[in-house]
């Protein structure tokens, strides 16, 4: 079997997967589940102490008697589950997670910090050295912003998993593969093609709005929404990938980008070789995106490569 059909397949068992994921979960259908949040949601309606009453600070994040009777049993069955040598099982689609004060997923929200943080300083890495004439920097601080913008839903969401937070978070990470896709379209075309990356720009934001119309107010279909983002994320790695070879001899630091893509790719496996939270914190999520902060110094600084190879050969103006 070749390179190319092994990789095919290996994305549609990733789609298969994925697609399954989103079914639903063994933990809150269990009977001694619903038993536990059934006694504790009589008691939201006649208490005025815990669990109707909630400490302030899980108040000031949102929590509400219902969410809490939900928290508390999901933690009350593990412990039985793991006291009988039974594996942990996920409720609503999520690990039973330890929050720290009102925050839901500390792990991952820490995390999504450090990659929000690694895109504001490596912009300001980038901003320094670099002509604000030069043909990309507009590109990449459209893409500096839509990153950070990113990161910033995904704090949000793991802070807190609501309706609104979670769509904002799928939202914004199908943007932020989409605005690479165009990055890398004006990378290659740019320069003669000024009018024709505007329309791909525009195709794309246009395809970005169809799509969250759509899950927004017509169906919110988990499998659908992660085969759009992982096509996506193929064709953006694809590309770079394309681009990478292309300019391997006349540019090369272009290891930084090739390197960054065939990561990212492998890195995949974390979410499809899932595990439950180690000290109910970490699990494999929150290992992901703590493994791609590193990559945002390589990443600005291939653009920092890029910007010097061109000055140095007189491409800026």
């Amino acid at each position: 079997m070749s390179s190319y059909h092994k990789c095919i397949l290996f994305t549609f068992y990733s789609l298969s997967w994925l697609n399954s994921m989103t079914s639903g979960s063994s933990g809150d259908r269990r009977e001694d589940f619903r038993v536990c949040l059934s006694y504790c949601m009589t008691s939201c309606r006649y208490t005025e102490t815990y669990p109707g009453k909630l400490p302030y600070y899980l108040s000031l994040f949102g929590w509400k008697c219902s969410d809490e009777c939900k928290y508390s049993c999901m933690h009350e069955i593990t412990h039985n589950s793991i006291s009988r040598g039974l594996n942990v099982e996920q409720f609503y689609g999520k690990w039973p997670f330890i929050r720290l004060g009102g925050i839901q997923e500390p792990a991952s929200t820490i995390f999504s910090i450090g990659n929000a943080l690694g895109h504001y300083f490596g912009w300001r890495m980038y901003r320094k050295h670099v002509n604000p004439n030069y043909s990309m920097y507009s590109t990449w601080w459209l893409y500096n912003k839509v990153s950070i913008h990113a990161w910033f839903w995904s704090i949000i969401f793991h802070t807190r998993d609501l309706v609104f937070t979670e769509r904002m978070d799928y939202f914004c990470g199908t943007s932020l593969v989409l605005v690479s896709i165009y990055s890398y379209f004006v990378r290659t075309f740019g320069r003669q093609h000024h009018q024709r990356c505007r329309f791909f720009g525009l195709l794309l934001f246009i395809l970005f709005i169809c799509h969250c119309g759509y899950l927004s107010f017509v169906r919110f279909d988990y499998g659908y929404n992660m085969k759009v983002t992982l096509a996506a994320g193929l064709v953006n790695v694809l590309g770079w990938l394309s681009w990478s070879f292309y300019n391997r001899i006349s540019r090369p630091y272009v290891w930084k980008c090739a390197f960054i893509n065939i990561s990212l790719v492998l890195l995949i496996v974390l979410e499809i070789c899932d595990f439950p939270p180690i000290w109910g914190i970490l699990d494999a999520h929150a290992v992901w995106h703590l493994t791609t902060i590193p990559y945002c110094y390589y990443w600005y600084s291939f653009f920092l490569d890029d910007y010097f190879h061109d000055e140095k050969f007189g491409k800026i103006p």
